[in-house]
């Protein structure tokens, strides 16, 4: 068996021709520590084992076990703490990437029976912190156990829509006296998060559940084989979530009240006191266009932030609450109606505030922008046919460049055709095509997307796939990839018609 480790993490095993392609539902666990080996089980459909594995993070050695359905994934001690995607394939196509999560954190599994408050898994939380992964099978409910010492503060953030678990799950906490002392739900996105303190000393116990996702029209508990989550508990404060801005709102200068900003800018602020409202000036001309963005609900704040764009004369041109998935505003002005100071107002929804309720306010300047988004991220293509590749081109603020689209690195026989497009095209369609003699190969690909700029300069992107749809309700661990996935394989022999067989 040949196994060697490439750039970006890809590792090979030998591949076995099979009907159908690997079905990958989860991992579980769905992440591990720095530094450790750890055995995982693949949850889906496999008609034969080993796989090959493919996975986006250098730091990442997997190699299927020789369990059926398991894998080994090595961690390296320096590894990137990140969500990372991994694949399996074979010669007939490849799986649904899915979510494994590097921690610097202890890591245990939940273990069964765990499922009422008298046969709660004893856990310990301590101040670094300790990740639990589990499954909530159908109708499934876990418990755990956790001794606290009064005035001791209980940090506890679930992950499992955000994971791609198909469910919209819960935290509840009882003190020693069975009394409900916190409950927490669509904390950050679906996933729960709460921070309590012990009022009493003793054994708390902490249960997790999830209802439907999408919802249904019974409220009964739900799960499934691969509704894998992930548990992390901490004593103490929670760590501060780290703002990336270009400047912090005081120390910017005060001009009767408000904050003077030159644009482009991004400034991160606090609501610090009762009933606070938050101004800036900025100063823009006629017919100049401006993208405003308030980031708190996708950074993992509590803040629910409203946003309101003022006149110069204090006219209100625009007030934005929340922009779905997120409970952020945003909002992109097509021309300013005239010289002059700018105010933006932002304030929290119910009027909270304290040293949590923190914000980021990006304000830049609209320019011509694209986004190509592919349809699927895995593809099939057989010898002596073509296969296609269909892009939405998100075309915003006047882009209208014409369109060259490649692949790079294409094996022997296949090539791509159509790959241009016009420059008010909204769509496209890539044919991949395999000649006759097209070896079988398995192939991760991005689909570069080549532009003209000014003169003789060339943008260059990606086409991505987004995992999010028309039924995500907010972000997941990671919303899109730049790789593609390609299986060359032999063309299948045409099956007989049913009509032919019956001739006598």
């Amino acid at each position: 068996m040949l196994r060697s480790v490439l750039p970006l993490g890809f590792l090979f095993a030998y591949t076995l021709i099979q009907a159908e392609p690997p079905k990958l539902d989860a991992l579980f666990p769905a992440g591990g520590r720095r530094g450790e080996t750890i055995e995982v089980e693949a949850i889906g459909k496999f008609n034969a084992w080993p796989t090959e594995i493919w996975t986006d993070h250098a730091g990442l050695t997997i190699a299927p076990a020789e369990k059926k359905r398991r894998l080994t994934i090595s961690i390296a001690p320096d590894a990137e703490t990140r969500p990372a995607l991994v694949r399996l394939f074979d010669a007939n196509g490849s799986s649904a990437a899915k979510i494994f999560v590097i921690s610097d954190h202890p890591e245990t599994r939940e273990t069964e029976p765990n499922d009422n408050s008298t046969q709660a898994q004893e856990l310990n939380a301590t101040t670094t912190g300790i990740v639990v992964n589990g499954v909530l099978k159908k109708s499934d409910t876990d418990f755990f156990r956790i001794k606290l010492e009064k005035g001791q503060t209980l940090v506890a953030r679930a992950d499992a829509y955000s994971l791609g678990s198909l469910v919209d799950p819960f935290l509840t906490l009882l003190d020693p006296d069975g009394h409900e002392v916190a409950l927490a739900s669509d904390s950050h996105n679906l996933d729960p998060y709460f921070v309590y303190q012990a009022i009493q000393s003793g054994p708390h116990v902490l249960q997790i559940f999830a209802m439907a996702h999408p919802a249904a029209t019974a409220i009964i508990f739900s799960g499934s084989d691969s509704a894998v989550y992930r548990l992390a508990l901490s004593l103490g404060s929670p760590e501060p979530v780290k703002i990336q801005a270009d400047h912090q709102e005081q120390k910017l200068a005060d001009e009767n009240g408000s904050r003077r900003m030159n644009a482009p800018v991004s400034v991160e602020g606090i609501l610090s006191q009762k009933g606070e409202v938050d101004r800036y000036l900025f100063e823009a001309k006629k017919g100049s266009a401006w993208q405003f963005r308030v980031d708190a609900h996708r950074l993992g704040l509590p803040t629910d932030p409203v946003f309101a764009l003022d006149r110069p004369n204090g006219a209100l041109i625009k007030e934005v609450d929340d922009v779905k998935p997120t409970r952020d505003p945003a909002y992109q002005s097509s021309a300013m109606p005239q010289d002059g100071n700018y105010t933006i107002r932002i304030w929290d929804r119910f009027h909270r505030s304290g040293p949590a309720m923190r914000y980021r306010l990006s304000l830049t300047k609209t320019e011509p922008k694209l986004t190509a988004i592919i349809d699927k991220d895995h593809f099939v293509l057989e010898t002596n046919a073509t296969t296609e590749l269909k892009l939405k081109l998100n075309r915003k603020n006047g882009h209208d460049k014409s369109l060259v689209m490649k692949i790079d690195g294409l094996p022997a026989g296949v090539s791509l055709e159509d790959a241009n497009a016009t420059g008010k095209a909204k769509e496209a369609t890539l044919v991949l095509r395999a000649s006759m003699d097209a070896p079988s190969t398995n192939l991760p690909f991005r689909l570069r997307i080549l532009e003209k700029t000014d003169g003789n300069a060339t943008k260059d992107s990606f086409a991505t796939r987004s995992f999010l749809d028309s039924k995500s309700r907010g972000d997941y661990l990671v919303n899109k990839t730049e790789w593609l996935h390609l299986t060359v394989k032999p063309k299948e022999p045409k099956k007989e018609k049913e009509a032919e067989k019956t001739k006598p």
